[in-house]
């Protein structure tokens, strides 16, 4: 019992010591979204992007989508991100990126008619860029506007999302 305390005690003093840092540090922010776009373009996913400096960030980005042959095909991408100057309460950004996405190709029988679908997995890389805005301090709206390409193996894809963006304690400049 007196670890569990001490473990307690440890952890929280090192949350304590580190709270200056966070309060100076924009907060990671949280991005679930929903889209349209061309066949193949995942209609929901989210996004969490890391401010790192200047404007700059780093999103980390998964969705999901019905593939070929009824797979559930999923999708990753790490971006940068860069903001341009606000216009008004919104601020633009330019995305671009690389990531992994699953696809489905046809496996054929023995008399040459698609018998299944195989589930494979090929990089991709996107291009694109959207905006930000604020609704509180810890709630914002974005659409984001992508170019996905898929190297000769997924296919191009071009999508639109929307979603409400959250950050506890986020700060727009």
């Amino acid at each position: 019992m007196k670890t569990q305390v001490r473990v307690a005690f440890a952890a929280a003093a090192c949350i304590y010591g580190v709270s200056p840092v966070w309060a100076q540090t924009p907060p990671v922010t949280v991005t679930p979204y929903v889209a349209f776009g061309t066949d193949g373009a995942a209609p929901v996913g989210a996004m969490i992007t890391l401010p790192i400096a200047g404007g700059l960030s780093v999103e980390s980005e998964v969705a999901y989508r019905r593939g070929e042959g009824d797979i559930h095909a999923m999708s990753s991408s790490l971006s940068l991100l860069q903001n341009l100057p606000k216009i008004g309460r919104v601020t633009p950004y330019l995305a671009a990126g690389l990531g992994l996405a699953q696809y489905g190709t046809p496996v054929l029988g023995s008399d040459g008619a698609p018998s299944g679908t195989a589930k494979r997995l090929g990089p991709t890389v996107n291009v694109g860029g959207g905006f930000t805005a604020p609704v509180t301090s810890a709630v914002g709206f974005r659409v984001d506007a992508r170019y996905f390409d898929g190297l000769r193996q997924t296919g191009d894809q071009f999508r639109i999302a929307s979603g409400v963006t959250f950050g506890p304690g986020r700060r727009d400049k």
